[in-house]
């Protein structure tokens, strides 16, 4: 077992966060209802617990959209039409080398190791739904403690 130096994630050998990011989008894909609902959550979440190699204005992006997304201020489609209209031209989201603002958190409360379903459960759209909305609260509520927007 190793834990990931971005997020603290406790993940087993041979595993990767970004493994577990995957599965959580092959899900999303295999259930549209999870992909229309919380498919940007999911985006923004992983990204702001692995923040390296982004831009500022990205993981500030990211940070608003989940606040608004939570309090019902914003869809999938805002958050793709704030990305395009930010990160248009020659803007970019990745900035090679970037990392996060010193006192930006290295372990949370959930994870994406968290968000993915137990073993045995039989995966379904509600219970996504449900972990990654309370994954993405949860970074919220992380980052509001510790870091200023």
């Amino acid at each position: 077992m190793t834990h990931c130096p971005d997020c603290g994630a406790a993940i087993a050998d041979g595993d990767t966060c970004r493994a577990q990011f995957d599965k959580l989008l092959a899900h999303e894909y295999a259930f549209p209802k999870a992909f229309g609902a919380v498919h940007h959550l999911t985006v923004a979440a992983y990204s702001l617990q692995h923040p390296r190699g982004y831009s500022r204005d990205a993981i500030r992006m990211w940070r608003v959209i989940i606040g608004d997304a939570l309090d019902g201020n914003a869809t999938a489609a805002d958050f793709l039409q704030r990305a395009r209209t930010q990160f248009g031209g020659g803007v970019r989201v990745r900035e090679p080398g970037a990392e996060p603002p010193d006192e930006w958190p290295r372990t949370w409360s959930m994870t994406v190791a968290d968000v993915i379903g137990p073993a045995g459960e039989t995966p379904d759209a509600d219970h996504h739904i449900e972990r990654v909305r309370r994954w993405a609260e949860s970074i919220r509520t992380t980052l509001d403690a510790r870091v200023p927007i």
